[in-house]
């Protein structure tokens, strides 16, 4: 594409720009475009805005959009099956229970680690244990490990108001298969606050399609809870579904491998590009 025919390329497309840098070598900037006027490009990019001359440009062309596999391996399922955590919402999107934890020497890995470390997360993941109890284990064992108890209690107070924000292409995505008549369940290894926790982030149609693995008694990627997920999916069917009409997707592989040893087809999930 000639610089000339930019003028052409509707706002929010996405461009590759080939530009001439002050010392003579061409340099790529790969954005969405936002603006322009008569003398510069304005483009998004990974790295923050940009800001182009047209006179500098050497050639340019619009980046078409690749399908979403997941989207599209989703779109053909009989029985569409989705984790909760990492695939229709995540935690922590403003950094606030992050920075709680730095100021316990720590970052938002290192405490996760810890709080699925305890004998309660299990528990809780499994039904033997409340949310709230597993909170206060949570809280008891890092004032045990020394940490200071006013930035504990900072921490655990940001801990337990995320409930998470709702990921938007996925849930667009589940809205559509519902709508074409596709049997949609979400199967979590969650816990007893999780159809509040819907319901508080605008999730609440979501619920009556949950397969908790706090309600089954056994957590991914125990063999035994395919098993009863999909015990459960026929039974709320109301008929016989074959494992190979099964798609599944979540974020993690451990999870992905055990639901095709199980039978399910299944992806890793990943977000659309």
């Amino acid at each position: 594409m000639r610089p000339e025919d930019l003028s052409r390329v509707p706002l929010g497309e996405r461009l590759t720009v080939r530009h001439q840098l002050a010392d003579g070598r061409a340099s790529d900037v790969v954005g969405h475009l936002v603006g322009r006027d008569e003398q510069t490009l304005v483009l998004d990019t990974r790295r923050g805005r940009a800001v182009v001359r047209l006179t500098d440009v050497v050639v340019a062309r619009v980046v078409r959009a690749v399908p979403w596999r997941v989207a599209t391996f989703l779109e053909r399922a009989e029985v569409a099956v989705l984790d909760l955590d990492g695939v229709l919402r995540d935690f922590d999107t403003e950094g606030h229970v992050g920075r709680a934890a730095a100021e316990l020497g720590t970052d938002l890995e290192g405490l996760l680690e810890v709080a699925f470390g305890i004998d309660e997360a299990m528990a809780m993941l499994t039904g033997r244990c409340t949310h709230a109890e597993w909170v206060q284990a949570l809280e008891t064992r890092l004032l045990d490990d020394g940490h200071h108890p006013p930035a504990v209690e900072r921490l655990m107070t940001v801990w337990v108001e995320d409930r998470g924000t709702p990921v938007a292409p996925t849930t667009e995505l589940v809205d559509r298969l519902s709508a074409a008549g596709t049997p949609v369940f979400v199967f979590t290894n969650g816990t007893d606050r999780v159809p509040e926790e819907l319901e508080h982030i605008g999730l609440g149609h979501l619920v009556p399609a949950l397969i908790n693995a706090c309600d089954l008694g056994v957590a991914k990627p125990d063999p035994e809870a395919y098993a009863v997920a999909h015990a459960e999916i026929e039974r709320r069917l109301g008929r016989t579904v074959g494992r190979e009409q099964v798609r599944f997707t979540d974020d993690r592989p451990h999870n992905v491998e055990a639901a095709r040893e199980f039978g399910w087809q299944a992806r890793i999930f990943t977000p659309p590009s």
